[in-house]
């Protein structure tokens, strides 16, 4: 094609189809969605230290869907047409559920800020149980990912893009967090920005189901 990129990591992908995988990788790693929250929440509540292993588990988490993806494309789908909302409703428990543990934390108790920070497993399971994340994941295997003996290749650039894109987007949702986090503020501070991203964390749980 006369428009196909040079560069052998692209080879069968247009300008076109990279700049609409570029433009898709940016919207759906902005967006408001559960992972940038609970990236925010543990910002906010813990600063930047403590929220770098949950960027990390949700990175690799999500670089383990996008190879699943890639792997099954929309199969996964056909053999389990009720898999998305079996998701949806065990993801929505689950960030409910850490919601609700965010939420009612109280620094004034003992412990309670080892509480109220996810452990980095959560993260993953949070993040493979978002059924909006297993159809990026998807999207990028059916739609994006051409055919030929160079596929693999061009996957691994694709897979590079979508996390560096995203990676970029959870630390831009962290610096949100980190403008609420004030180490050694009073209690009824860190009380109120507990609950303000616990309520953000349950709305985006219930938006999961539609």
């Amino acid at each position: 094609m006369h428009d196909a990129l040079p560069s052998e990591l692209f080879s069968g992908l247009s300008k076109g189809t990279v700049a609409s995988f570029v433009l898709f990788a940016l919207s759906s790693s902005a967006s408001p969605g559960p992972n940038n929250l609970l990236i925010m929440a543990v910002a906010a509540r813990s600063g930047l230290k403590r929220t770098l292993p949950c960027i990390a588990a949700i990175t690799t988490a999500f670089g383990a869907m996008l190879v699943i993806g890639a792997l099954t494309g929309g199969t996964l789908l056909e053999r389990v047409p009720n898999l998305v909302r079996l998701l949806g409703a065990f993801g929505a428990l689950w960030m409910l559920y850490l919601a609700w543990t965010i939420g009612r934390s109280d620094p004034r108790l003992r412990h309670a800020d080892t509480l109220a920070l996810p452990h980095w497993s959560k993260a993953v399971l949070l993040c493979w149980s978002n059924p909006k994340a297993w159809m990026m994941a998807l999207t990028t295997g059916t739609t994006y990912l051409p055919h030929g003996p160079s596929w693999k290749m061009t996957f691994c650039g694709l897979i590079g893009i979508k996390l560096l894109i995203g990676l970029v987007a959870q630390l831009g949702w962290a610096a949100i967090g980190l403008s609420l986090y004030r180490p050694g503020t009073q209690p009824h501070h860190l009380i109120a920005i507990n609950r303000l991203m616990g309520v953000l964390l349950a709305v985006s749980a219930l938006a999961v189901l539609f």
